[in-house]
């Protein structure tokens, strides 16, 4: 009996090692590997021919296996697919739908991605356990945890009328976390940060130029027939006599927000860049994102756009090519405003941005602000989180605040949270403001200081986009938002290992240099 045991017990191992050295190692590069993909390919071409839907559902079925996989593998890898993943989940989302007629579930998608990326970090990282310490010590994190804890005791809240939408918001809220950490951990050096940079750039730009490809040369058939499926939201798109563009996003707004942002963070990373090849390529893909953005219609991203450039504007006033850019800059927003110009819907709708208190959309939502305020005082915590809009009708029907159109995060929390939800969030955003303002200002190396610049104007443009709208939450600016937190965290510690590294090797530079010169 004991040989049988030991005979199945080495059998099992070189099973095991079998598979390891074939999948993780050697990646299917073998004889194997090559009889395996062959076997493989000939299946999915006879299911598709013959049982295209089963066919097709079993290929992405072994497709999500191998890339979760690979994100257990690599969690730097897990990070670049959870971001392609969260910008093009609803185009995804869309063609499953039509062709297919299922529903891919994004949101479960989503959080499998990031758990095998975070299972990837604690099994394969040494020094786990030390980055989850620092992590945890930093006040911005406590006061996230803090922010967690409150959510969850929404669970008792006695306005609430659906334990669903509790657990929905609080899994979301969770599986954010796990991306800072994720970002945090992984972008442990300089060239790190560049590699997620350069990968995020390409990814946006890709997504502005699709939404580009939707206003020029127009929608796929599938496309337009997803989109006035709903009728409510076909009357958001159309617009003005035009449809705003959504790219491979869930709408415009959010495609409008994220392409600005982007475009924040870009512009100020291609000024601080001393190779001109790197600069012109910047730039050309920041008059993508801009233009992406501008064919999404969302006044919120234009006003975004400014204000994230104004705020790296007040950070470097004191440099000569920061307030060149400021003088360019105003120029061209006053040539865009001013200009005789009449025929351009964009343009046109760019203009109503600047309208104030003349816009009768500004008037509206400050109707609907003044009408819910008597409510937030009378609600110290709130009516429960997914109460509020098309989302709270379905859930909570007949609540008081469904159908109530909320038009801001800041309105929206203070709503289903109460004032002290609200007075909770702003504290949290004051605290993410003032730890990468004060990294800013504390930063040795030129080149940790332009990173902090754009991560701190990314994340000011952000909470001047929660006025006008809930610009944060979703999938799509939760990969740009988080990550960016998660590296506000990490650049302390590159700034002085960056200088110090520095410091190194322009000391060995000048000691052999004097070498030389004695001998």
């Amino acid at each position: 009996m004991s040989a049988f045991i030991d005979f199945k017990n080495k059998i099992s191992q070189g099973i095991l090692s079998f598979l390891g050295t074939t999948f993780l190692e050697k990646k299917l590069n073998n004889w194997f590997g090559y009889i395996f993909l062959g076997i493989i390919s000939a299946g999915f071409g006879y299911l598709i021919a013959r049982h295209f839907e089963l066919g097709l559902g079993l290929f992405g079925a072994i497709l999500g296996l191998l890339v979760v996989v690979v994100c257990i593998s690599s969690a730097q890898t897990g990070l670049y697919i959870i971001v392609a993943f969260a910008f093009f989940a609803s185009f995804m989302a869309n063609f499953s739908s039509y062709f297919l007629k299922t529903e891919l579930p994004i949101g479960l998608a989503f959080d499998v991605l990031v758990f095998a990326t975070f299972l990837g970090l604690v099994i394969k990282r040494s020094d786990f356990g030390q980055n989850f310490n620092e992590f945890t010590k930093s006040l911005l994190v406590i006061f996230i945890f803090f922010t967690l804890i409150f959510s969850a005791l929404q669970f008792v809240n006695p306005n609430s009328q659906s334990i669903d939408t509790n657990i929905l918001a609080l899994r979301k809220f969770t599986g954010y976390v796990f991306v800072m950490f994720i970002a945090y951990t992984v972008l442990d050096s300089y060239e790190k940060v560049m590699k997620f940079f350069r990968v995020l750039f390409i990814i946006s730009v890709i997504c502005a130029l699709y939404g580009c490809k939707q206003k020029m040369l127009g929608f796929f058939s599938y496309e337009l027939e997803v989109l006035m499926r709903d009728p409510i939201g076909w009357g958001l798109v159309f617009n003005w006599g035009d449809v705003r563009i959504s790219s491979t996003m869930s709408d415009p707004a959010a495609f409008g927000v994220v392409t600005a942002v982007c475009a924040v963070i870009f512009l100020i990373l291609g000024i601080g860049e001393k190779k001109t090849g790197k600069k012109v390529n910047i730039f050309i893909g920041c008059i993508i994102l801009i233009t992406g953005m501008g064919y999404s219609g969302t006044r919120t991203a234009y006003a975004v756009f400014i204000a994230g450039l104004a705020f790296f504007v007040l950070l470097n006033f004191e440099k000569k090519s920061t307030r060149i850019f400021a003088i360019i800059g105003a120029a061209l927003l006053l040539f865009i405003l001013y200009a005789p110009i009449y025929g351009n819907s964009t343009i046109q709708r760019f203009r109503t941005t600047f309208n104030g208190s003349e816009d009768q959309s500004f008037k509206v939502r400050n109707e609907s602000r003044a009408f819910i305020q008597p409510y937030i005082r009378s609600h110290p915590i709130g009516g429960g989180l997914g109460t509020t809009g098309f989302e709270g009708a379905r859930k909570h029907p007949g609540h008081p605040l469904a159908m109530f159109q909320t038009d801001g995060g800041y309105v929206r929390r203070a709503a289903e949270t109460g004032w002290t939800g609200l007075l909770e969030i702003c504290i949290l955003y004051f605290i993410a403001l003032y730890t990468g303002i004060r990294g800013y200002f504390r930063a040795k190396d030129d080149k940790i200081k332009l990173l902090y610049a754009a991560c701190v104007s990314c994340l000011f443009a952000f909470y001047i986009a929660e006025f006008a709208q809930s610009a944060l939450g979703q999938i799509t600016d939760s990969v740009v938002y988080y990550p960016i937190l998660g590296l506000i965290l990490r650049l302390k510690t590159l700034d002085s290992t960056y200088s110090s590294e520095k410091k190194t090797e322009e000391t060995e530079a000048l000691s052999e240099s004097r070498q030389n010169n004695y001998s």
